[in-house]
């Protein structure tokens, strides 16, 4: 499901976007790629919003990726603030020149059933006051390690993602 987008502001020379769900919205985001890059593993752009005293706050960050299937690049990550109960996930798809259009989908999680069979879910999470049954949801802390690698969510980054 397509939240949002990125796209290139010649008049600042910065790329701009926003995101807006039934209950959040973000009318500006700036999405910066990290320059001095000290990982493999680190995020391949940051994501920032100024908050009402004008401060660009980072809120999230994207990671390269490819589709097994297709082999199609697209870029992967979080928005995140200590304000949200767990973070959003999101995926990028196109270019810096072109734009991204942000796209959002459920995770899927394993369902089991009555005779103890596993089966693929989509949408089957039961949520109560923001927390994933049988889970912890959003505990606070960081998602990023010492050298800005991923390491939060419970899931590593080299994992297949249901976009």
């Amino acid at each position: 499901m397509k939240i949002g987008y990125f796209k290139l502001d010649e008049k600042v020379n910065e790329t701009i976007g926003k995101v807006v769900t039934r209950t959040l919205r973000f009318p500006i985001l700036i999405l910066r790629r990290v320059e001095d890059r000290r990982s493999d593993a680190a995020p391949i752009f940051e994501i920032f919003e100024p908050n009402s005293m004008g401060e660009e706050v980072g809120i999230g960050a994207v990671w390269e990726r490819r589709m097994k299937a297709t082999d199609e690049v697209f870029l992967s990550g979080m928005i995140d603030d200590p304000s949200f109960p767990e973070p959003l996930p999101i995926a990028l798809f196109g270019d810096e020149f072109n734009g991204f259009d942000v796209q959002w989908r459920r995770e899927r999680e394993p369902q089991t059933y009555g005779n103890g069979a596993m089966a693929g879910g989509y949408g089957q999470q039961r949520r109560s006051g923001g927390q994933r049954s049988g889970g912890s949801g959003f505990a606070g802390g960081s998602t990023a390690g010492t050298n800005g690698e991923y390491v939060g969510a419970g899931r590593s980054v080299d994992e297949e993602v249901p976009f």
